[in-house]
């Protein structure tokens, strides 16, 4: 797996030493910078990806605290002002112009720590006793919006960033608040084994509900937004139908595309239920395509670069969060086998699924 390198020079740690100097303690070093909050933002690209989050970045929100709650780990901690910027992210990326909040930085000499998230239409902040809490996000409840949970793609900022008037935001050697996948994503194609000869269509995928986010929380010890998983439905991925409304049959030529979803990332292995449609002839009346359903766990085997920067500290057989793997189940008689490799934001690997006698 692979996604494009990227620079946080100052992280929390930077961020407790940048809070260690008193209010006034900040020397105007002669940085550049306005006195308005100005901020740079991006989206770090997963590999493979070329859309840089497509529309999901369209729809961002900027949050930017009063960093002395962050260090008093205050227990309800009120932004001071949300922000809903009218571009995608990367519009206000170096060297283009900076975002303007329209806000003047805190008098004192006040830090300000600024996070952010998308899609604004979907994640919402809960409310408490009248206040909205930005710390937990609700995905949607709603019936129609539930089935479609598990293609919400989720965005959030990799690092905050702390600044000040003496040290705005958007100074010359000033960072970028980076945005990523917040989640993991996995797609699914279906094709029949080499001189499989069976027939079979309508291919259908169920996912637990274990790992598909309902909500989004801030995590104060890792200052990150983290996906949580606490919903009771399950999610199914299914062939679409042609042109005719019926289902084109599995061939061992090309794999036919099921459908992807994005899941609760640092999963090592993903439970699914498949279920397929069989007959004894292709020209099979309806009522004698019957459904087989199998049981299958799908395990990651990821190829890392123990060298790279962006694969450091991560394990072989875990999916972490801005990165892709595709399963194509391959139906044949032969067994259940799995053959991992290495995918970027949109490949993957192989599974073979057994074909079960038809039961009356």
């Amino acid at each position: 797996m692979r996604k494009n390198s990227f620079y946080i020079g100052t992280g929390m740690l930077g961020m407790w030493l940048f809070a260690a100097c008193s209010q006034d303690g900040v020397p105007d070093n002669g940085a550049s910078g306005s006195a308005e909050m100005r901020i740079y933002t991006d989206v770090a690209r997963a590999d493979g990806e070329e859309t840089d989050a497509g529309s999901t970045a369209n729809d961002a929100v900027f949050l930017f605290w009063d960093f002395g709650d962050v260090l008093g780990n205050v227990a309800n901690p009120n932004p001071l002002h949300v922000k809903y910027p009218q571009e995608h992210i990367d519009t206000y990326k170096r060297p283009n112009e900076p975002y303007n909040t329209g806000e003047l930085y805190p008098d004192g000499n006040r830090r300000v720590m600024a996070t952010g998230y998308a899609p604004a239409t979907f994640l919402v902040p809960e409310t408490d006793g009248g206040r909205t809490d930005y710390e937990k996000l609700g995905l949607p409840k709603k019936d129609e919006e539930i089935k479609n949970l598990c293609q919400i793609d989720v965005l959030t900022s990799i690092e905050p960033l702390v600044a000040s008037a003496a040290l705005p935001f958007d100074r010359e050697d000033g960072e970028t608040l980076q945005f990523m996948h917040a989640q993991s994503r996995v797609y699914f194609y279906a094709k029949l084994a080499e001189n499989a000869e069976e027939y079979l269509k309508n291919v259908r995928i169920t996912l637990p509900p274990n790992v598909v986010a309902t909500q989004v929380e801030w995590n104060r010890d890792k200052s990150l937004y983290v996906p949580i998983a606490s919903g009771q439905e399950s999610y199914e991925l299914a062939q679409q139908p042609n042109d005719d409304n019926d289902y084109y049959m599995l061939t061992p030529e090309n794999p036919l595309k099921i459908g992807w979803a994005y899941i609760i990332p640092e999963q090592t292995n993903l439970p699914v239920s498949v279920t397929v449609a069989r007959a004894e002839t292709a020209g099979a009346s309806e009522e004698e395509w019957k459904d087989v359903t199998m049981e299958a766990t799908l395990h990651f085997d990821i190829e890392r670069d123990g060298q790279a920067e962006e694969d450091q500290g991560k394990n072989t057989n875990t999916l972490y969060a801005n990165e892709s793997y595709t399963f194509t189940l391959v139906f044949s008689e032969e067994g259940i086998e799995l053959i991992g490799n290495k995918c970027p934001w949109e490949e993957g690997g192989y599974l073979v699924i057994p074909i079960y006698p038809l039961t009356d």
